[in-house]
């Protein structure tokens, strides 16, 4: 459970994960121009049970209008809030193959995120420019570039090949990094007060086949089959005819 600074509540650690989406689906929203969004257009869209997210919502405070919804913009500026994504966190990100550039282009990062610091162990890509102000330097020297930023490091994200991963993530916990996001299917070891939250993105396509199975699986039995005293008697009309 995480208490959110000025809110009373207590918000749920599930809570705080479809929370993110919900602020997803509102930046989505706002882009296309809606002003005002129902209850049941933001969880349709988060794919959600309505009376779920009028709970989430409630943690960060936040009201709707009954018969007229709630006012994207201010529930956009609450829910920020309450996930702390309005100021800019600082991230260290290890990896700067295929993965490491999709986590840095991709749309999360920006919102809340900047990447400030960039490691790899390949010499191929070690003292590439990536951004005008973000360079490839080796993982051996993750103490010394975290202390030299200004702004320190909030995060690290490991996106580095299997064998790389739990080095990458021993340099960014010496350097003082507590919070860590792996997204490499390595179990790594760590120190009680270090939090590691681990994206396997091949177990997350497993849990979606073994979900679309279930539906198919699902839809198969509820097909009406007639039994098999209907079958005799259909055969019986049958012959009769």
């Amino acid at each position: 459970m995480w208490r959110v600074m000025g809110q009373p509540p207590t918000i749920p650690r599930p809570a705080v994960t479809r929370l993110a989406t919900y602020l997803y689906v509102l930046r989505s929203f706002s882009a296309r121009g809606t002003v005002v969004a129902s209850s049941v257009e933001l969880a349709t869209a988060a794919g959600v049970n309505p009376s779920i997210l009028r709970k989430d919502l409630s943690y960060v405070g936040a009201s709707g209008v009954r018969g007229v919804g709630y006012d994207v913009s201010r529930l956009t500026a609450r829910i920020k809030l309450a996930l702390h994504t309005d100021h800019t966190n600082m991230v260290a990100l290890a990896g700067a193959g295929r993965l490491g550039h999709a986590l840095i282009s991709h749309a999360g990062f920006g919102r809340g995120f900047k990447v400030a610091a960039l490691f790899d162990t390949d010499p191929a890509v070690i003292g590439t420019r990536f951004t005008d102000d973000l360079v490839v330097v080796p993982l051996s020297e993750v103490g010394a570039t975290c202390a030299g930023l200004a702004e320190g490091i909030d995060f690290g994200v490991i996106a580095t090949g299997d064998d790389d991963a739990q080095a990458a993530c021993d340099a960014f916990t010496a350097s003082g990094i507590r919070q860590l996001l792996n997204v490499t299917p390595v179990h790594l070891s760590v120190e009680s007060d270090v939090v590691v939250r681990q994206v396997d993105l091949a177990l997350e396509l497993q849990v979606l086949g073994f979900q679309a199975y279930a539906v198919h699986s699902s839809a198969a039995r509820n097909r009406i089959v007639p039994t098999t005293e209907s079958n005799q008697a259909m055969g019986e009309e049958a012959v009769t005819a």
